[in-house]
């Protein structure tokens, strides 16, 4: 391989003796308003000089952003195509492997390094400067800058988007004046809104473009089996909970922002307890992200929902309780929140794998994955991917190539990204203090993120502002009963289509017959007394993209081999919240306090859950037949010190509360799944 065939990845140059940059929380790096902000001028001009390079072209963003899936049998980079092995338009894709993290490490420096390169350009061509210092100023501001992240899981943020994304235009920073007085700021269209496809200046439909640039609708099927569209080759501009909502095509082509929406999908869900405004709700994915990062020390556990290795169809994944959340199934659920879904308001190009990276929030999103994963190998040195891992750490990250230090030029492995600083680029809360040991340094990060995410089951259950424990029901030595669903499903059990497993508490004890009567999952959320808990997405895609019942026909071979090896892929939502909020609600009946002998029964009758499709119709289990439900208990000792974390063990199963239902495990599949009496 020659490295002038290829884009080399490396990141943004750090000048020697300079130390590294580093990626910010993008509220807080936005906080200086964009009429003032060099940075936040840059990185909007930039990003629409992105989107302005021809489709054709290997570094437009349009291409960029297909690498992640549309159009799909493009070899990006002069690199090996995706695998065709079982047919057309097949993607890279890396989902529900032990690699999705490492994968997507070199692709966040791709679009980064691609980016600041704009920026250079922009300074160069695009700006006028009335004096040398003042352009080498914002040379210097270019070469600080690094891709910001969205931390979704913020409890301060109440999982609102960052302001900068919500307005069609925005006000920005333009060269100083002669006397080196600020000038007023220019208003521009504001690329983070949306991406919209141009061709010649006029907006254009991606399913219009030439082949092999097409871009699909995608076909699903509902509850009858029946085919329709989501009709992404219509578009032309990307929608965040905007398509086939109650507007016209015409509008929605163009590209529709609810960001508004995505906020109430991230923190005014009611997941945790009944008015989303109650300050004992605690933060769902603060919470989630907390035990990620404390809870799960092995990288098979920690990169990926997909059980590995591939289980025996009759036996059930040995992994403990506590560990069946991952970096992506935290992932998968966000993409969810911010693309949206038909039944409810519409929806938006992150729902669906394929059209996720044409919106420019996905790169936010994707360096917040990055920052988590960072943060875990801090706190988890020594852990990485084991011997007999398969993928293993030295197999390609196709297509990313980069030079090594022998001047040889080859495609990425998990070990050539493990560190990554070797990008330019660090996290704001990573940067090392002088003199500071390995042993400070860990104890510091994990402080931080006792600081930043441990202020949900933590801060209410020691805070217990309900006054729960009191008197003879009074905790000694901040240890607490804990309660997890820890859910097993088929990703692909429809044929690769896209749905959502939702719990609820507060249904009939005939909740089963509720749930598939309803036929609507609209007739469920509208429930007064139902409370709803948390959310399973599995972020698939067909496998059969032509609505034809043909299987053969992939859009993706990593899916279509693990559809054909039985990989399941597993989950988890915490319960000690939303039953702490039951247990304090006179309203409710049947629960007082969080003991087993309360909860067990309380969960037995109360605890419901579904399967919701793309359209809103409940699916019936005997179509998600290897779903399987386990509710377990534990033990959580808490403290209000930062320096202590929370330790999460003993979990056992509840298995009374799931037994005899429809995916409820048995008895004996508690066993079978982790080993536990």
């Amino acid at each position: 391989m020659q490295s002038d065939e290829y884009v080399l990845i490396q990141g943004i140059d750090v000048p020697k003796g300079q130390p590294i940059p580093s990626r910010q929380e993008f509220t807080k790096w936005a906080t200086e308003t964009p009429e003032t902000s060099i940075q936040v001028s840059l990185f909007i001009r930039a990003l629409q000089k992105f989107y302005d390079v021809p489709y054709d072209q290997t570094l437009s963003y349009f291409q960029v952003a297909g690498i992640h899936g549309y159009p799909g049998d493009l070899a990006w980079n002069n690199s090996a195509p995706p695998d065709h092995q079982r047919g057309n338009k097949m993607i890279y894709c890396t989902h529900n492997l032990i690699t999705f993290p490492t994968w997507h490490r070199p692709y966040m420096a791709l679009f980064e390094q691609s980016l600041h390169n704009c920026m250079l350009e922009v300074i160069d061509d695009d700006l006028q400067f009335n004096s040398e210092a003042d352009k080498k100023a914002w040379i210097d501001e270019a070469s600080k800058w690094r891709l910001p992240y969205w931390d979704w899981a913020l409890p301060s943020s109440k999982g609102a988007v960052p302001d900068l994304f919500q307005p069609p235009s925005v006000n920005i920073r333009v060269p100083a004046a002669a006397d080196g007085s600020l000038q007023e700021p220019e208003n521009v269209p504001n690329p983070l809104y949306k991406y919209q496809l141009k061709v010649d200046g006029a907006p254009k439909r991606m399913g219009d473009l030439p082949w092999p640039y097409t871009v699909d609708s995608v076909v699903l099927k509902d509850d009858q089996g029946k085919p329709y569209l989501l009709p992404w080759a219509k578009c032309s501009g990307t929608s965040r909970w905007g398509i086939e909502n109650d507007v016209t095509e015409e509008e929605w082509s163009n590209g529709i922002n609810n960001y508004e929406r995505i906020t109430k999908a991230i923190n005014l869900h009611t997941w945790y307890g009944v008015n989303p405004g109650d300050d004992l709700l605690g933060r769902p994915a603060s919470d989630l992200v907390y035990r990620l990062l404390q809870n799960v020390p092995e990288w098979k556990n920690f990169s990926s929902t997909g059980t590995n290795p591939v289980p025996d169809p009759d036996k059930l994944p040995h992994i403990p309780w506590e560990q069946w959340v991952s970096l992506e199934y935290l992932h998968n659920n966000l993409h969810g929140f911010i693309g949206g879904n038909a039944w409810a308001d519409g929806i938006g190009h992150m729902q669906n794998v394929p059209s996720a990276a044409f919106d420019p929030i996905f790169y936010m999103h994707h360096a917040n994955i990055d920052r988590l994963l960072a943060l875990w190998q801090t706190v988890n040195p020594n852990s990485w991917f084991e011997g007999d891992a398969s993928p293993s750490a030295t197999d390609k990250l196709t297509p990313f190539h980069h030079k090594f230090a022998s001047g040889k030029v080859d495609y990425f492995n998990s070990d050539d990204v493990r560190d990554w600083t070797n990008f330019g680029y660090t996290y704001d809360a990573l940067e090392r203090k002088p003199d500071e040991t390995d042993a400070e340094y860990i104890k510091r990060i994990n402080v931080y993120i006792s600081n930043t995410y441990s202020s949900n089951t933590s801060d209410v259950l020691v805070g217990d502002k309900g006054k729960l424990f009191t008197g003879d029901l009074k905790v000694t030595d901040h240890t607490y009963d804990d309660y997890l669903i820890d859910v097993l499903y088929d990703r692909y059990a429809l044929g690769g289509d896209p749905y959502t497993i939702l719990f609820f508490l507060g249904a009939a004890p005939d909740g089963e017959a509720t749930t598939q009567a309803a036929g609507s999952v609209n007739t469920l959320l509208a429930q007064p007394t139902w409370r709803h808990v948390g959310s399973v997405y599995n972020f698939s895609m067909p496998l059969d993209p032509t609505g034809e019942g043909d299987v053969t026909v992939q859009h993706c071979a990593n899916c279509a081999k693990q559809h054909n090896d039985g990989v399941l892929s597993t989950a988890q939502i915490p319960l000690t919240i939303p039953l702490y909020n039951a247990a304090i609600d006179d309203e409710v009946k049947g629960i007082s306090n969080l003991s087993p002998d309360e909860v067990e029964p309380y969960l037995a009758s109360q605890l419901s859950w579904v399967a919701v499709s793309m359209s809103g119709t409940i699916i019936p289990w005997s179509r998600l037949d290897k779903t399987k439900i386990f509710v377990v208990k534990g033990k959580a000792r808490h403290s209000h010190r930062a320096d202590q974390l929370s330790v999460y063990s003993d979990y056992h199963p509840m298995s009374v509360v799931t037994h005899g239902r429809e995916a409820g495990a048995l008895h004996d599949e508690y066993r079978g799944a982790s080993g536990a009496a």
